[in-house]
């Protein structure tokens, strides 16, 4: 009995994989139409994200006394009065440090340029076989820096999409917290009766591993970008404010995220001095020391419960389907699958028991 069931699920892995490597080989036919598709309901998505986000604040209110609407005015005029005041105030300083890096930037790469051809200048001075290796290798790193420049410069239809979200978030998380409860209610007139009970407990599941997951990686970046943001100032190094914005936004991705964010700041630095550069990296190191040591372990613990290989497969997973946007969902999405897993495993378990 047990060797068949151990037959059966190796049979399902092998689907599985087989299904994937199939999509993985349609991805040309499939990706333009789910991009597409991804555009119209990323608003709805990042909405249902904030409300779900402020919705035990909302229940916190409602059991202090308030009604349901008043709830929800008070936290809307406070989180996004809040937003909207602090996005007023910061503009300016961003606007200015944008002007002034793309205004600085050919002065940069004319800096990188010349140092690339003191770098070809000395490598025409080692022997040939370490000189043909040495200079693979730096064309193929002066490519992958014009290509992500090429990509940066590429992102403003992207940008524009994002001001056009902007505007419509605030509407979609008021009506969304408002009518909350109805969209509960009207789920029960679409789930079946005799899965409703194992439904809810699985929702409940997911809401305990996602729901501090997310609430606790978010306080933690935003404690990342404060900290940088002041650590870049202290060292001098140019437009601290998009940089360490940046980290922190960067540092919502696992393991990989601090060292994506780290880049730029580096590359800036590069164009000050060399130590500047130094101290910069100096003070990336205690601001991730400070995340891994301190702020992750008190706020976070091991709530996303996966091993870091599980967690490094979901990242290329979901940077090979959906690009950044992928790096930040795919943990998520690993967690509520590992819910299901655990939900039908345990569910299998009491089934033998009995």
């Amino acid at each position: 009995m047990k060797l068949r069931k151990w037959l059966l699920r190796a049979l399902f892995v092998l689907i599985l994989l087989a299904c994937i490597y199939f999509l993985y080989l349609l991805t040309p036919v499939w990706k333009p139409i789910l991009t597409s598709i991804g555009k119209i309901i990323l608003p709805f998505l990042l909405a249902g994200l904030f409300a779900y986000l402020l919705h035990p604040i909302i229940n916190f209110l409602q059991r202090q006394g308030f009604p349901r609407w008043t709830s929800v005015l008070l936290i809307y005029v406070l989180f996004f009065g809040g937003g909207a005041w602090l996005l007023i105030e910061m503009a300016p300083v961003l606007v200015r440090q944008y002007s002034a890096f793309v205004n600085e930037l050919p002065g940069w790469i004319q800096t990188f340029e010349s140092g690339w051809v003191s770098i070809h200048r000395q490598i025409d001075t080692l022997p040939p076989m370490i000189h043909d290796q040495v200079e693979e290798g730096v064309v193929q790193l002066e490519a992958n820096g014009e290509d992500m420049l090429e990509g940066v410069m590429e992102q403003w239809p992207a940008i524009l999409e994002g001001i056009v979200m902007l505007f419509l978030l605030p509407f979609l998380i008021f009506y969304l917290l408002k009518d909350l409860d109805a969209f509960e209610k009207a789920a029960t007139y679409v789930v079946p009766e005799r899965w409703q009970a194992n439904g809810k407990k699985f929702v409940q599941a997911v809401d305990h591993a996602l729901g501090f997951y997310i609430r606790g990686q978010i306080v933690v970046s935003l404690c990342v970008g404060a900290l940088s943001v002041s650590a870049l100032w202290i060292v001098q190094l140019p437009y601290p404010l998009i940089l360490g914005i940046f980290m922190g936004m960067t540092d919502l991705i696992p393991y990989v995220g601090p060292y994506i964010g780290a880049v730029p700041a580096v590359i800036v630095a590069l164009g000050v001095s060399w130590q500047t550069v130094l101290f910069t990296i100096i003070a990336i190191t205690i601001v991730q020391q400070l995340e891994s040591n301190v702020l992750s372990p008190y706020i976070m613990g091991k709530s996303a419960h996966l091993h870091p290989l599980l967690i490094l497969l979901a990242l290329l997973i979901g940077y090979e389907f959906a690009g950044f946007i992928g790096l930040l969902i795919a943990v998520p999405l690993f967690v509520i699958i590992g819910e299901v897993v655990r939900v039908f495993r345990k569910k299998e378990e009491n089934e033998e028991a009995q």
